[in-house]
């Protein structure tokens, strides 16, 4: 981390302050290996450690590692294979794969876990307040992933239902967070986690039924039981996200 030295008078001005950080853990993670690649430290070919001694040696959660492992794919300094982990790739220019460290937003965990915060009451305030065409409207869309015919259509479906959710409140700001989640969703970092968990190939059968049962909470309007079907639907997204291991291919 660079060191700056403010201007002040006196002994103070010898100082040297570190500058303040607002980086997410993912990236400071991503970071240091990246630093490591620029001085050669590691070189092109080298294999990375193990997830689970890296979030050892690191004191991270192993989901913390596998996000700065994709977020380090995704700046081109590394290569992730499932079964293989991650390999060193040819040094890139530094500054600008740093910056694509910079720039690649929210960890999946962290957004799934936002996500467990705000979206059950979401469900419940919109099982409440929704109108009879709204209820119609979300039955549509599960019509409508039935019949997706690749995982890119069940995407925009999916973000589809959780923004007419979020509408079936009432209230304007809940919409606005709920599709801010889901501009967030759309990033590189998590789509690359998503296929390297299984959540996106799979998404497809994994999710319709939860998904029913939120909108048979809605159209019920019994806030508890649409609440209680989020969570579960979250919680298992969840699990895939923060639970496949990079090396194996397996839960961690």
């Amino acid at each position: 981390m660079p060191l700056n030295r403010f201007k002040t008078q006196g002994k103070a001005d010898r100082v040297p302050f570190q500058a303040v950080t607002s980086q997410r853990l993912y990236q400071q993670v991503a970071a240091q290996i990246a630093d490591l690649v620029a001085s050669g430290e590691l070189k092109p070919g080298d294999r990375l450690p193990a997830e689970r001694e890296l979030s050892l040696r690191l004191g991270v959660s192993r989901p913390t590692v596998r996000e700065a492992m994709i977020a380090l794919e995704l700046a081109g300094l590394v290569e992730v294979r499932v079964g293989a982990g991650a390999t060193v790739l040819a040094r890139p220019g530094g500054d600008r794969a740093l910056m694509r460290l910079a720039d690649a937003g929210a960890g999946p965990v962290e957004l799934v876990r936002a996500r467990l915060v705000i979206e059950p009451e979401v469900a419940a305030e919109a099982a409440r307040n929704a109108t009879p065409g709204q209820i119609a409207a979300l039955n549509a869309t599960l019509d409508a992933m039935r019949a997706a015919p690749d995982s890119s259509a069940h995407r925009a479906i999916d973000r589809q239902f959780h923004r007419l959710i979020a509408e079936a409140t009432g209230n304007a700001v809940l919409a606005t967070l709920v599709e801010g989640l889901w501009r967030e969703m759309f990033s590189p970092l998590f789509e690359r986690m998503g296929r390297l968990s299984g959540l996106i190939p799979n998404e497809h059968t994994a999710t319709l039924a939860q998904h029913a049962a939120v909108a048979k909470a809605i159209a019920a309007h019994d806030p508890a039981a649409a609440r209680a079907a989020m969570q579960a639907h979250l919680r298992a997204v969840e699990r895939i996200i923060g639970g496949a291991d990079i090396e194996t291919g397996d839960a961690a």
